[in-house]
């Protein structure tokens, strides 16, 4: 599949520099750069008892308004 890709100057210097030294062509090098990010970002999820957790890390918020009058001050410090 063929896609526009937009970069600004800079990257597209240092990308040509990486592909002068390692000899691979443009799409090549971003094909396996995205392929690495997606690897990686894919690896690096958060098990499903985590993502639920974060969902909603304080249950007892959730009925509303919480009562203060409940709740004690730590220990002074």
């Amino acid at each position: 599949m063929n896609f526009s890709l937009h970069l600004d100057d800079d990257t597209l210097e240092r990308l040509a520099r990486a592909v002068e030294a390692t000899g691979t062509t443009r799409n090549r090098l971003i094909s396996t750069a995205v392929k690495d990010w997606l690897a990686r970002f894919e690896a690096s999820d958060w098990p499903p008892e985590l993502r639920e957790h974060f969902r909603n890390p304080a249950p007892e918020l959730a009925a509303g308004i919480a009562d203060f009058q409940v709740w004690t001050p730590g220990e002074a410090r």
